[in-house]
């Protein structure tokens, strides 16, 4: 009886534990709801965490590749202030678009630089060492510091006209050098020296471009000799004038350069003169039909054979001067322009070349056989 009894209860008591333990299915689905929704907002929340962690990851590696950029661009100016600035505001940018409108700015600003560097650096060439004495060159030099473009430093150069200034300068500078005193001077360019007389070394000048005048320089020949020396038509072609300035080669030694010599004064040797001419004219007459025909001739032969007889007679009055000066007078100046024009020239004629040369030339000019010397006229170009 006791046995069953507790056998009852205890049947009783888990039939009560059954219905207490289960759950109600309203509430079971809403806790499952409430488990998947927490389950995605978790993935979610996980992806965007990823997702945000690996573009922040790439923003940082965007900087640090513009940084290196703007290092690269300012390597040649690494005390720029200006590359700080630009770091700072890479630094704080927060997408690439804007960064990379930072490096593109950057990229401007160097190449402005570059630009005006150049320029300055053009300018400070062309002045050369009268850079510092020139206040025009440095405020130009300000000016192109300033500018904010390319276009502004071209018509800062346009307006500034450097060459003419320049050339002004350097002009002045060696004029300055010659001296009232001296008449000749020797001109150095490189390791050329040329001689040259004052008159003829400021028309030299004005042949030369900006960067021979920095290299040329003058210094005045004090001893001076008179030299004379007589050639053939076939070593001088046409006869030299006064004033001009020859080229002295010896064809024995072309190794040695020329000696460069000014023309004081120029003569035709001449020791005669022949010259003949031969005149004929002829008419025609009628009369009642006849014609009759007259004709004639005649020849004149003229010869000079003492020319020199002429010039010393008419130095002792003995033959008048002005019309001897006036058949003769500028004779080697028509003899050249005779030849010129008609292209015949006369080899066999000989000069007499008096030359202006620097006395430490004059042994070794007179050292060589005239006929060995050739004559070349200058025309003026640079050395």
């Amino acid at each position: 009886m006791a046995e069953e009894e507790f056998s009852n209860k205890l049947k009783t008591l888990k039939t009560k534990s059954k219905r207490t333990s289960k759950i109600p299915p309203k509430q079971l689905k809403l806790a499952l709801i409430v488990i998947v929704l927490f389950i995605i907002i978790f993935e979610a929340y996980n992806l965007y965490y990823v997702s945000k962690t690996k573009e922040l990851q790439e923003l940082d590696g965007n900087k640090q590749v513009a940084i290196d950029t703007i290092n690269a661009l300012f390597s040649k100016y690494p005390h720029d202030t200006q590359k700080a600035v630009f770091i700072g505001k890479i630094k704080q940018k927060d997408n690439i678009e804007d960064i990379n409108k930072i490096i593109d700015e950057a990229r401007d600003y160097i190449e402005l630089k570059k630009y005006k560097e150049d320029a300055i650096n053009q300018i400070k060439n062309s002045y050369g060492k009268y850079y510092n004495e020139s206040t025009k060159a440095q405020e130009l030099v300000r000016k192109i510091t300033m500018a904010k473009t390319q276009q502004e430093v071209d018509e800062l150069f346009r307006e500034s006209n450097i060459e003419n200034e320049v050339r002004t300068m350097l002009n002045e500078k060696l004029m300055k050098k010659l001296s009232s005193d001296d008449e000749y001077y020797y001109i150095k360019m490189g390791d050329e020296r040329r001689f040259m007389s004052k008159e003829d070394f400021v028309e030299f000048m004005k042949s030369l471009s900006i960067s021979q005048l920095k290299e040329l320089s003058v210094e005045p020949v004090s001893q001076l000799s008179k030299l004379t020396i007589v050639v053939s038509a076939k070593q001088c072609g046409k006869i030299p004038l006064s004033g001009d300035t020859i080229l002295i080669y010896n064809k024995k030694d072309l190794q040695e350069p020329p000696e460069y010599a000014i023309v004081d004064s120029a003569y035709v040797i001449l020791p005669s003169i022949g010259y003949s001419e031969q005149k004929s004219a002829s008419s025609t007459a009628s009369d009642n039909g006849d014609t009759t025909s007259i004709s004639s001739s005649s020849s004149i032969s003229y010869s000079l054979d003492n020319l020199p007889g002429v010039l010393h007679a008419t130095a002792a009055d003995k033959l008048d001067y002005e019309t001897i000066r006036e058949k003769f007078g500028r004779y080697g100046e028509k003899l050249n322009k005779i030849e010129e024009d008609t292209q015949i020239f006369d080899e066999n004629v000989d000069y007499l070349l008096i030359i202006i040369v620097p006395s430490e030339q004059v042994p070794n000019l007179i050292s060589h056989n005239s006929e060995d010397l050739y004559i070349v006229q200058s025309t003026g170009g640079s050395l």
